[in-house]
């Protein structure tokens, strides 16, 4: 849920005349707050987000942004392990 709040915290607004105005409102839990933008509100924002191989991450994400991509390392780390299971020849990899 962390994840999923501080993206939607930073969702731009693209209007060059707006103020951009903004206030503070606490968590149903009592355990904190969280800024609010009204404006970032009526914005399309629809990214691809890069993560790591942490699974709660792509869950809090999804349905947020227009997917999520797995970094450049864990991209080929992944792929060397499946390589070795499926026993790929080195030459071939």
């Amino acid at each position: 849920m962390t994840i999923r709040m501080a993206v939607l915290a930073i969702k731009p607004c693209n209007d060059d005349n707006c103020e951009h105005h903004w206030y503070y409102e606490d968590l149903p839990n009592e355990k904190g707050f969280r800024r609010i933008r009204p404006c970032s509100q009526n914005n399309v924002w629809n990214p691809y987000i890069m993560i790591d191989k942490h699974r709660p991450s792509k869950l809090g994400l999804e349905g947020l942004t227009c997917g999520t991509i797995l970094c450049w390392f864990h991209m080929m780390q992944t792929l060397s392990n499946h390589l070795s299971e499926w026993k790929i020849p080195q030459q071939f990899r």
